[in-house]
């Protein structure tokens, strides 16, 4: 009797941004953060990563925690099985964070294709900016930049808890612009940083 061939491995990824905005006409700073997980280990990702919630129900949501929180998510992240992904986009104008946005999801797709992910689930905005995002992705698929076969859509981050990591990580990223490092340092160990220039 044939042998079943085993499943073909694949990668997922979960994307969140942050961004630093500086004064009119300065040089803010737009982070994109993807974190890449084996889908077959997510569900015990999703219960690490909720077991962190203060109360049931209540997401993690790195802008809205405490130092000693932030502290807590960081090195639980740092010690996950994943890798997370960052493109940080700069100079940005506090007027252009779209464009800003542009550029480093571009980036970001490019590198998570490359990377080997098949399937990309953004964080979802309103509608017309989900609509915006989607037609990046059909340029970056006739630039040749993504493969046909990397497939993107979008999540909620209060249906799913994968979300919560990259709003961990791209908020480590923005803590790191603005000169507290111990976060982003704590998750050194699964991050990688790509710079994008923002024109």
């Amino acid at each position: 009797m044939p042998s079943t061939p085993p499943p073909e491995f694949s990668l997922s990824a979960w994307v969140d941004e942050s961004a630093v905005i500086g004064p009119v006409g300065g040089s803010g700073t737009y982070t994109m953060a993807a974190v890449v997980a084996d889908p077959g280990q997510c569900d015990d990702l999703r219960r690490e990563v909720s077991a962190l919630m203060i109360k049931p129900g209540v997401r993690l949501h790195w802008v809205a925690e405490s130092v000693k929180r932030r502290d807590l998510i960081a090195e639980a992240v740092g010690r996950l099985d994943i890798a997370a992904i960052l493109t940080v986009g700069t100079p940005m104008d506090r007027s252009r964070q779209e464009r800003a946005r542009r550029c480093c999801l571009e980036r970001l797709l490019h590198e998570l294709d490359q990377f080997g992910v098949s399937e990309v689930r953004l964080e979802s905005r309103a509608l017309a900016q989900d609509k915006r995002d989607l037609r990046l992705v059909d340029s970056a698929r006739r630039k040749r930049l993504i493969t046909p076969g990397l497939q993107v859509g979008f999540a909620k981050p209060s249906a799913e808890p994968m979300l919560w990591l990259p709003d961990a990580v791209a908020g480590a990223m923005s803590a790191l612009v603005l000169g507290e490092d111990r976060w982003l340092t704590a998750m050194t160990d699964v991050v990688t940083i790509h710079q994008v220039v923002v024109r």
